[in-house]
């Protein structure tokens, strides 16, 4: 069996959603900051743009991990051919990267001051 075209984009998979997120947490910072959402608590500490945050992150680490996980190379039989299994392994090991990237580059917003 050949290797498909569409296996050349599994090493793009995982930093795809990287940046997705990024986007998407950078850009939820912004909007909150400029409509005061860090001012709002919800439950005591827990500020509206905390939780916001708090729940983009949580949202990247999951698809970042079932990404992870959907690209091992056991979990796929054509991942077995060989001109395929080294797109998938490379696609794997990409994903796990990008997974230790996202906690790693939005950990912080757990923590941090979102508006100054």
């Amino acid at each position: 069996m050949r290797a498909r075209a569409s296996g050349l984009l599994l090493p793009a998979v995982g930093f795809t959603l990287w940046s997705i997120a990024f986007v998407a947490i950078y850009a939820s910072l912004s909007f909150g900051c400029a409509f005061g959402w860090d001012a709002i608590d919800l439950a005591g500490v827990v500020s509206l743009q905390r939780a916001q945050l708090s729940l983009l992150f949580l949202l990247a680490i999951a698809s970042a991990a079932a990404t992870a996980w959907g690209l091992r190379p056991s979990a796929r039989s054509e991942a077995h051919d060989p001109p395929y299994h080294f797109l998938w392994t490379v696609g794997y090991a990409a994903a796990l990267a990008a997974l230790a990237s996202t906690i790693a580059t939005f950990a912080p917003v757990l923590a941090l001051t979102s508006c100054a």
